[in-house]
């Protein structure tokens, strides 16, 4: 067995979650579970350990002279254990899933955790290459047909996300919505940073991705300097363009080890992607009290509205210079009630609990997946449902 193969042991799983209430599942529901991933995010793979999944590769096996393409899922797909249920990781290993619930009985739950299925045959539509040549080829009605045999339930990483992957799956599929966590070995760091809410500096974390948009925020910051000529922006994480810091005012800092210190420096926060399912990032910001700026088509508006709905705007330069001046124009004394209601709702995103909700809301999906006596997990939805309200 290789090393991208990880078998866990189940009872230990049990034995983890005997003190939580949503544990009751896991001894109720004695399922093999496997996660089949492609890159997994480090609360991605708190899930798989939450639930005792053993972690697959989707590919672990070569396709030989066809490496690299698309024959890879195929191979992969058709020598995919048959596990009960099989969670998969983004819309990447998707294929590879899909392929294995043609051959096998093993139940497929997709992590909506990425943009893979964003506005699915639409001109703006920027998922994987091979969704796009499915796309092209059968259209939209085909994919939907496809998903709503293949998908048997959904665990979504925010509410946009859950609504862009509910219209491909159709109405029959179960879809909840469990989020992502802030690591618990950060997050002591971040509450106990201050944050410099008299400045005008914003910082922005992530990798240079298209989706992320930084390239739009670059070209909004000509626009908030007319305003504020001392505004700086600080671009965090590796690979970033040279040619960003050209730009007046701009900062590239690549890789850093501590986002509490350039949270430290900053008065705003600005996740300015095109489309993101639920960047952590923002959350780390807001549990340091920064306010933060995001896009309407980023999953943690639903955090971000509930400190201020203005702070949600268009994924425009235009509307991101916007949103930033009118937070630099702020005084000081509003920076801080903001600051404070952002932490409030930062801080709610800590491992445990969002474990537990994960939990929850995994289980919840089986139970209606089989149709199962609703009463066996009531512990489990219970639990997700109360921390989902906060």
């Amino acid at each position: 067995m290789s090393s991208q193969h990880v078998r866990r042991d189940r009872r230990s799983v049990e034995r983890e979650s005997e003190t939580t209430d949503v544990g009751v599942a896991d001894e109720l529901f004695d399922l093999d579970v496997a996660m089949l991933y492609f890159d997994p995010h480090p609360a991605h793979r708190g899930f798989a350990e939450a639930i005792g999944a053993d972690l697959i590769d989707y590919r672990e096996h070569s396709a030989g002279p066809l490496s690299g393409t698309v024959a890879d899922d195929v191979v992969n797909g058709l020598r995919l254990p048959n596990y009960d249920v099989c969670l998969v990781e983004g819309s990447v290993p998707l294929y590879a899933a899909l392929v294995g619930r043609a051959v096998t009985d093993t139940t497929v739950v997709y992590l909506c955790a990425d943009h893979g299925l964003y506005h699915v045959g639409s001109d703006d539509f920027v998922g994987t290459s091979f969704v796009k040549s499915l796309v092209g080829r059968f259209g939209v009605p085909a994919i939907r047909r496809v998903a709503d045999w293949g998908i048997d339930g959904v665990v979504a990483v925010s509410d946009f996300a859950a609504d862009f992957t509910a219209d491909i799956v159709g109405p029959r599929t179960p879809v909840r919505v469990a989020h992502p966590y802030i690591d618990e070995s950060v997050q002591p760091e971040l509450e106990a940073t201050d944050p410099d809410l008299e400045s005008t500096v914003a910082v922005a974390v992530g990798r240079p991705e298209p989706y992320k948009g930084f390239d739009l925020l670059v070209e909004a910051w000509s626009t908030v300097r007319e305003r504020h000529p001392e505004a700086e922006l600080h671009l965090v994480g590796a690979g970033h363009p040279d040619s960003y810091g050209d730009a007046a005012g701009v900062e590239v800092h690549g890789y850093v080890d501590s986002l509490a210190e350039s949270f430290s420096n900053a008065s705003l926060y600005v996740q300015p992607s095109r489309m993101d399912a639920f960047p952590v990032s923002s959350l780390e910001a807001m549990c340091a009290g920064l306010p933060a700026l995001v896009t309407d088509t980023v999953g943690t508006r639903s955090e971000v509205e509930r400190v201020d709905p203005s702070m949600v705007v268009e994924a425009t330069p235009s509307a991101l210079a916007s949103g930033v001046v009118d937070y630099f124009d702020r005084p000081v004394a509003e920076r801080r009630r903001l600051s404070e209601t952002a932490r409030e709702r930062g801080v709610r995103f800590d491992e445990a609990t969002r474990l537990d909700a994960f939990r929850a809301s995994f289980f919840e999906v089986i139970d209606e997946i089989r149709h199962t006596e609703p009463t066996q997990f009531e512990s489990a939805i219970g639990a997700v449902r109360s921390v989902q309200s906060r």
